[in-house]
């Protein structure tokens, strides 16, 4: 079902000010969840409002901060570029296994995480 700018936006502002949370907005206008998120998102940016209290709004500017920045392997060389990604999938699969290693050759450390996934 398509709701006009007004409709978003009341959906939007109820969820915003709290009188419905992301998921009753969506059973009750038969809509996703992130939909409903979304028009929660277009209500605050058209008002331009803070951040929402319970913190969600923080974490996802959080998250936004977490991307790569690229410009940092412009200078590095086609050998280095490799390197780097096979350091980042060593990391990866280290992680997957529930450790990471800090320092290296006899000094190595190897630090067991204490949410790690072990299959």
């Amino acid at each position: 079902m398509k709701y006009s700018k007004e409709e978003r936006l009341e959906i939007g502002r109820q969820i915003y000010t709290g009188l419905l949370t992301q998921n009753q907005a969506a059973e009750k206008y038969e809509i996703d969840p992130y939909t409903a998120r979304s028009y929660m998102r277009f209500y605050k940016e058209i008002n331009n409002l803070p951040a929402r209290s319970d913190g969600r709004d923080e974490l996802d500017a959080i998250n936004r901060k977490k991307t790569i920045d690229y410009k940092d392997y412009d200078s590095l060389s086609k050998e280095e570029l490799i390197d780097e990604i096979i350091k980042a999938k060593v990391e990866a699969e280290r992680a997957k296994k529930g450790y990471i290693v800090k320092g290296g050759g006899q000094g190595k450390e190897f630090i067991t995480l204490e949410d790690a996934n072990l299959k």
